[in-house]
């Protein structure tokens, strides 16, 4: 009976039921799946000529899906975010290790920006070099609630100087948190 009283209380404060065998210092926190639809951020890549081509050529478009980040029901609880993924990431070529995507973002209800970035190709068998191999398919940002607003856009890293934007349309959309 008492058992099912804490899970009764634990339902009711956080939504959210959870196995507590012990007692309330027991419980362990579970992901909560998170609510809202995923979105998608098509952004089209440059003109790709000569030996800096890639496979697929010219305007190839490059799909980040954003949705509201899974979270833990936990007290206090974290605050909301996004996850930003790149859903089918293209086939390692030679010519990716220069490129990568830098997804920007902004929640016009408190105005906090911020900006992370993503491969967009699968890595090699093998070890390679470069700073867009360290990156990740998918990111998590932290906006906080509210309508965040965001674009992708697709660069290429160059020698000795910063990276060039390359993307002809960049992605844009915003997701609801």
């Amino acid at each position: 009976m008492l058992v099912w009283v804490r899970r009764i209380l634990v339902t009711a404060v956080t939504g959210t039921a959870l196995a507590i065998p012990g007692g309330l210092g027991s419980a362990v926190a579970q992901p909560v799946a998170p609510s809202g639809i995923a979105l998608n951020f098509p952004a089209i890549g440059g003109v790709e000529i000569g030996p800096g081509g890639v496979p697929g050529g010219s305007l190839q478009p490059v799909t980040v899906i954003a949705a509201p980040a899974a979270h833990i029901a936990q007290h206090p609880p974290a605050p909301p975010a996004v996850q930003f993924t790149v859903p089918d990431p293209a086939p390692y070529h030679y010519q990716y290790p220069y490129r990568y995507l830098s997804v920007s973002w902004r929640n016009l209800e408190t105005g906090k920006v911020g900006e992370v970035q993503l491969r967009h190709w699968r890595l090699p068998d093998y070890p390679i070099d470069g700073y867009p191999s360290t990156l990740p398919t998918t990111a998590i940002a932290h906006t906080g609630a509210g309508p965040i607003v965001a674009t992708v856009t697709v660069l290429r890293t160059q020698w000795e100087a910063a990276p060039l934007p390359i993307s002809v349309i960049p992605g844009l959309n915003i997701v609801a948190v």
